[in-house]
């Protein structure tokens, strides 16, 4: 039975491709010539599995020996742990809406038993203790949200859990945007909410030689701390290596600047409201020059934020803020996914644990992002559909659930049957997050 649901389910949010689909016809002919082989097709991601680089890993558990942090391993899991299960703050007017529903719900049960015949007294005494289990039962059912307080000890619990994840997510991102535009040098990288300094460690792997300036914002003077001593190679005697670094805690009033790449990286859940994030990304959207990356963890409340985000940018009235979605999405309409408020559009990404306080493993991350990118969608852009969730791999036939340049979600059974040898073996090849290349 709850196999059956299940099919439903899916069955009622994607739609079957009744048309035909086949491989891009401009890159038929490198599939013919062997340029392109289907296990490595071109909108396959390149980054299967990332690990910090070993001068940071070594920075890092110099740190972390000389901090005494092994005692903070098990704090660290449950700091990641609450992480991932972050819940968005209530807005205005929704705790009033919640409690008047529950001073309804309970007044109209206990009206029907007690009658009509009350004194005032008795009437005052009654709507006391009506007023104090509403308080109880919405004190139970209202969730406590409030900032996180990193001290050097949160920190560094931040450092041992979340390190590893976040550059994972970040190398993965970056290299789509150095897939696609090869030849793309960077100048200036703005990173909000900075942290530890993934997005530093990231931006590096790619463009290291032509980053000359990067300005990292955080609250927090004592990641501000961390984050340098991680680039000094963890001790305090070396000089800063990269010039035109510089760390703020708080977004510069000015935003005459503007950065090449704009980031903000699990950062977004620390606003107070919808209208606090809507006013940074409207601020980290002027900054941009380039492109304007927004990651949050993979869960509904994480894509809820990503998508306030993304449809904010999308709306701007038209004119110097002109902005398309990079990625993931192949369309600038509103999110099929958000539409039918089921599940979130996420991706997962492999990567290896910082070897500490025991050997590195292997995990996965789930997240939600989008790379908005400043102009005018380019006319020749393929526009090739996402693969949204992981493709059912059968004897025969492989299930592909896309999201498609019209904006629709659309399931695709890829058999041998039915398909062209070339576009079955890409789709049987293809990746949850990849870009099938067909039209």
């Amino acid at each position: 039975m709850f196999r059956k649901l299940r099919v439903n389910r899916f069955s009622m949010l994607y739609s079957n491709y009744s048309v035909k689909v086949e491989i891009d016809a401009s890159l038929r002919d490198k599939f013919d010539s062997n340029e392109y082989k289907p296990r490595k097709h071109p909108g396959t991601a390149r980054v299967k599995i990332a690990s910090i680089p070993p001068d940071i890993t070594k920075a890092i558990k110099i740190i972390l020996d000389d901090s005494g942090a092994r005692s903070l391993h098990q704090d660290s899991i449950k700091l990641n742990n609450y992480l991932r299960s972050r819940l968005l703050p209530p807005e205005d007017g929704d705790i009033d809406e919640k409690a008047a529903k529950i001073h309804d719900k309970i007044a109209k049960k206990a009206n029907s038993k007690i009658g009509d015949n009350l004194t005032e007294d008795e009437l005052n005494q009654f709507n006391k203790q009506l007023q104090s289990k509403v308080f109880n039962i919405l004190k139970a059912n209202v969730y406590r949200w409030g900032n996180i307080s990193y001290d050097k000890a949160t920190c560094l619990q931040y450092l041992m859990s979340r390190s590893a994840p976040e550059y994972a997510v970040l190398v993965r991102l970056l290299d789509e945007i150095r897939k696609k535009y090869p030849d793309y040098k960077p100048r200036s990288f703005f990173d909000f909410g900075s942290g530890v300094g993934t997005g530093t460690w990231a931006i590096n792997k790619y463009w290291k030689e032509d980053i000359f300036e990067y300005f990292c914002v955080d609250t927090s003077q004592n990641m501000h701390d961390l984050a340098r001593l991680i680039l000094c190679q963890g001790k305090d005697n070396v000089t800063m290596p990269l010039k035109g670094y510089f760390q703020r805690q708080f977004l510069p009033a000015s935003t005459d600047l503007k950065y090449n790449i704009v980031l903000s990286a699990f950062s977004l859940f620390e606003q107070p409201n919808m209208r606090s994030r809507l006013e940074i990304i409207q601020k980290l959207w002027k900054k941009t020059e380039d492109f304007l990356i927004i990651i949050e963890q993979g869960s509904n409340a994480g894509f809820q934020v990503v998508n306030e985000a993304r449809e904010f940018v999308l709306n701007l009235p038209k004119g110097k803020h002109n902005g398309f979605a990079f990625s993931p999405c192949p369309n600038d309409n509103v999110c099929p996914r958000y539409l039918e408020h089921k599940t979130p559009c996420n991706f997962l990404m492999k990567y290896e644990t910082l070897p500490y306080p025991s050997k590195s493993d292997v995990a996965a991350e789930l997240f939600s992002y989008v790379i908005l990118k400043k102009g005018i969608r380019p006319s020749d852009d393929p526009q090739w559909p996402r693969i949204v969730r992981a493709p059912i791999v059968r004897s025969g036939h492989t299930i592909c659930r896309l999201c498609t340049k019209q904006g629709e979600l659309k399931e695709v059974i890829f058999s041998k049957s039915k398909f062209d040898q070339t576009t079955y073996r890409c789709a049987r090849s293809s990746n949850w997050g990849d870009l099938l290349p067909v039209q």
